[in-house]
């Protein structure tokens, strides 16, 4: 599959992963509280990866 993002679409992107990267996933702790739980998904990783490697490339 392959899709085109805009740069404002690929900078948000590459931020949300990055916070992914640097957090882990997300999930709740009580009712209302949120943690980090610190495990970094593989597939994410790789598409920062590939995605910082294509925004260097295009520089």
């Amino acid at each position: 599959m392959q899709i085109e993002l805009s740069e404002k679409e690929v900078k948000a992107l590459l931020e949300l992963l990055k916070e992914h990267l640097h957090y882990g996933w997300i999930e709740q702790d009580g009712e209302f509280e949120v943690i980090s739980s610190g495990q970094v998904s593989a597939t994410l990783r790789e598409l920062y990866r590939r995605l910082k490697g294509g925004q260097a490339k295009a520089a």
